[in-house]
């Protein structure tokens, strides 16, 4: 999906321009439909991954974590691994910015819910 996402960037170009050349209709009309169609063609090629291919929308941590889990079950191994061998890492929402844990989180300094404390 990641060479489509600049297409989409032309849309405000496109509609821009259309409105520079509202003067001549079949060139508006032209600029017009160009945007509409890279936008269709997005969420069509969006839902065929979706569809086809749902691990291609992941993010390249998750797609790494499968491929590990894939190399070890490759291997028919006689006897199975212990989860807790495998070493995958715990889930994150946000690398940048983690989720914060409740041990961190001060309850008492939440505001009220009328706003005034």
């Amino acid at each position: 999906m990641g060479p489509l996402v600049p297409m989409l960037f032309l849309v405000p170009i496109f509609l821009g321009c259309a409105y520079l050349f509202s003067g001549i209709p079949w060139i508006s009309a032209l600029l017009v439909l160009a945007p509409v169609g890279m936008v269709i063609e997005y969420f069509r090629q969006f839902s065929n991954f979706a569809k086809t291919d749902p691990d291609r929308l992941q993010s390249e941590e998750y797609r790494y974590e499968m491929k590990r889990i894939q190399v070890v079950a490759a291997k028919e191994l006689s006897t199975p691994v212990p989860l807790n061998e495998l070493n995958l890492t715990d889930p994150i929402s946000n690398p940048s910015n983690p989720m914060p844990t409740l041990e961190s989180v001060n309850l008492h300094r939440l505001p009220s819910k009328g706003g005034v404390e």
